[in-house]
């Protein structure tokens, strides 16, 4: 059973949109980032001058599994992070017109020199709720298979290293699987595959 959220006067809020008042851009750096800056009236009547909202591109992940039961993670500078950070093959869409299977597929290529034939979707999933809609659409990969050198963007420098399936859970578990978004999507590919 459900019951509505009360403000401070006691009274049922609902849950309803905000009211936009202004939109002003404070950044334009698309494809990468756009910023914005709102003025906000809540479904409660409190106003929020400056909210900001952050879209940024959305991004694909993929656990990939070869047919010997081994995972490929990536290693790779991370300058947000400041420094080497390790995680599954991913990747930003190109454009609104690629769909995210399709990004999925050559990131996978891309970054591992890997293909496969078995792809299931795992799901999408907003990263930031409160900063946009960007989402990280998460795949599982079976039956993954050499199919040629990695082709990589001039933007990326990595190595892509092989670990046994059983070793993933125990790798998250340390800390050794860095972003979010691998460690969500390694634990619904493992939860799939029954492990």
């Amino acid at each position: 059973m459900s019951t509505d959220v009360t403000n401070d006067g006691g009274g049922p809020t609902g849950l309803r949109p905000w009211q936009v008042l202004a939109s002003r851009p404070l950044l334009d750096r698309r494809p990468w980032l756009w910023v914005e800056e709102q003025d906000v009236v809540l479904s409660n009547g409190h106003a929020i001058n400056g909210y900001i909202l952050a879209p940024a591109r959305d991004y694909a992940v993929i656990f990939a599994l070869t047919s010997d039961g081994r995972v490929p993670l990536v290693r790779q500078y991370k300058h947000g992070l400041g420094r080497v950070a390790k995680d599954l093959p991913a990747g930003y869409l190109d454009d609104a017109a690629e769909s995210p299977l399709a990004c999925a597929r050559r990131e996978l290529a891309e970054e591992t020199g890997l293909v496969s034939d078995r792809w299931q979707h795992l799901g999408s999933f907003p990263v930031d709720t409160n900063r946009g809609p960007t989402a990280t659409h998460a795949f599982l990969a079976r039956e993954a298979r050499p199919a040629g050198a990695l082709h990589l963007d001039e933007t990326e420098s990595l190595l892509c290293e092989f670990h046994p399936l059983a070793e993933i859970g125990e790798m998250i578990s340390r800390g050794e699987v860095t972003s979010v978004a691998s460690v969500a999507c390694a634990l619904l590919a493992l939860r799939e595959l029954g492990i």
